[in-house]
């Protein structure tokens, strides 16, 4: 059956281009170039069974890198979308890649692309996917016991694209998983700061994109749960050096 990973997948390689891997992807020193393989994976339509490690370097390149030029952003934005719905379906494969594909990386990438590109079928897949990826992930448990401990962002991603679709309910019910897991995750988990929901990762370099998406949080129907996770975001420390809150 098609699931909602494989339409995001179909939607992402139907706007990406070959010439966009070239522009975009590492170079690559070995006998296979990163654009290869990614040029590979779209025209087979079809996710490798084995995680080739040149594509952490392409997910790197995607989800904490930019254009150099203003004009190709668009076609960036396109890029990052096609690594994202990649990178979604290897940890929906397995999820304790979690340490080399980085959860909140991948959800935060995927929000800024759909919001970038407006297009309200993609934003209701990837309403459906976070929960979905989340569920996932929630249920994995590696053979030592080690509980997963970044899906809470997925939670947090499907409240962001459940607004985004007027979805208000469907934006509380998730806020109400979100505090809850958040909750649960830090009792299991080890983590290394305070803050709510981000201080629940090792890998924090998109601390501040994230606490931007959370701002834009409207809640116009004054949900308590949706409040409550407005505010605990709002109190988070901002304790970057060299950046006021």
């Amino acid at each position: 059956m098609k699931s909602r990973f494989d339409d995001l997948f179909e939607f992402a390689c139907g706007e990406v281009r070959d010439e966009d891997f070239r522009v975009f992807c590492p170079a690559d020193p070995g006998d296979r170039s990163c654009a290869d393989l990614c040029s590979g994976v779209r025209s087979r339509q079809e996710i490798p069974e084995v995680v080739d490690p040149e594509w952490f370097e392409v997910f790197g390149v995607a989800q904490r890198g930019s254009p150099e030029k203003a004009s190709q952003e668009g076609r960036f934005v396109r890029f990052k979308l096609f690594c994202g719905a990649v990178a979604a379906k290897f940890l929906l494969k397995e999820p304790g890649l979690d340490p080399v594909v980085i959860v909140n990386y991948v959800c935060c990438s995927l929000v800024q692309c759909a919001r970038a590109i407006s297009d309200r079928g993609l934003t209701a897949i990837l309403v459906d996917v976070f929960p979905a990826l989340a569920k996932e992930m929630e249920d994995y448990r590696a053979p030592s016991g080690w509980v997963v401990q970044e899906y809470p962002f997925c939670l947090l991603a499907g409240m962001l694209m459940a607004e985004d679709l007027q979805d208000y309910e469907r934006s509380a019910k998730l806020a109400g998983c979100l505090v809850k897991a958040e909750e649960q995750v830090r009792e299991e988990s080890f983590f290394p700061g305070h803050e709510f929901l981000l201080g629940l990762t090792n890998y924090d370099s998109l601390h501040w994109e994230w606490l931007a998406l959370a701002e834009s949080l409207e809640n116009p129907e004054k949900n308590a749960a949706v409040n409550s996770v407005k505010d605990l975001l709002g109190g988070v420390e901002k304790w970057r050096t060299g950046r006021e809150a």
